[in-house]
């Protein structure tokens, strides 16, 4: 991207080590690999799942910390809401991934209808926990980084956010037909299951664009900041 040669750009990796950004971006990459190690290597399902827990905690907070609530230092109200946000994200967008991709309708994992319909119940509620929190935390930051309406006009993160907040909207919608219709339908047949997996696959990818415009609105000043 600078135009220079491999060489001369490997100069730049200095900055992992020398700037509070690039540090933290080189503790959540180490912590991300440690996490994947543990998933594949540990055989120890308990030391496994609270070594994954904590090192997504530890990633979570590190995360949060190269974004903007990051600039109000690490013992702050907006460092702590920027965490719960993104930790709820994980799980809404975790939850849905899995789901629709892996779980739902898998012909692999020999599910009895009764197992079927306790899974969708829990990730129903785990996912709807999840949703009011991101709403809740995500209007705090909404508040302090964009400020008032006449902000959603001014500049290319404003932009970003009202495309973020619109497939948002779509997300739920899906998630609201499926949580009220869906598994309902999902419980009386399999064509009811196949139906809330494509939906579930429709609703990942609509967030995978949410994420992407959020990872856009991170590179942006915010209108309040300007």
């Amino acid at each position: 991207m600078g135009g220079t040669g491999l060489l001369d750009a490997l100069g730049s990796i200095r900055l992992l080590t020398t700037t509070d950004y690039g540090r933290a971006g080189a503790v959540s990459i180490i912590v991300l690999i440690l996490v994947l190690a543990l998933r594949v290597f540990c055989t120890r399902q308990h030391a496994r799942e609270f070594g994954v827990i904590g090192g997504l905690a530890v990633f979570v907070l590190v995360r949060a910390s190269m974004g903007h609530a990051g600039e109000n230092g690490w013992w702050s109200v907006a460092m702590a809401v920027e965490a719960v946000h993104l930790a709820s994200i994980g799980i809404w967008a975790g939850l849905v991934f899995v789901s629709g991709w892996l779980v739902v309708g898998s012909t692999t994992l020999h599910l009895t209808p009764a197992m079927s319909g306790n899974y969708l119940g829990r990730m129903s509620q785990a996912a709807t926990g999840a949703v009011a929190v991101i709403l809740l935390t995500g209007s705090y930051n909404a508040w302090q980084r964009i400020g008032t309406l006449g902000n959603l006009t001014q500049g290319s993160y404003a932009n970003a956010f009202l495309v973020k907040i619109g497939l948002v909207a779509v997300a739920l919608l899906l998630g609201g037909y499926n949580k009220f219709i869906g598994l309902q339908q999902a419980n009386d047949s399999y064509k009811g299951v196949q139906g809330v997996r494509r939906l579930l696959q429709y609703e990942s990818i609509v967030l995978l664009g949410v994420l992407t415009a959020a990872a856009t609105m991170i590179s942006q000043q915010p209108p309040t900041a300007m």
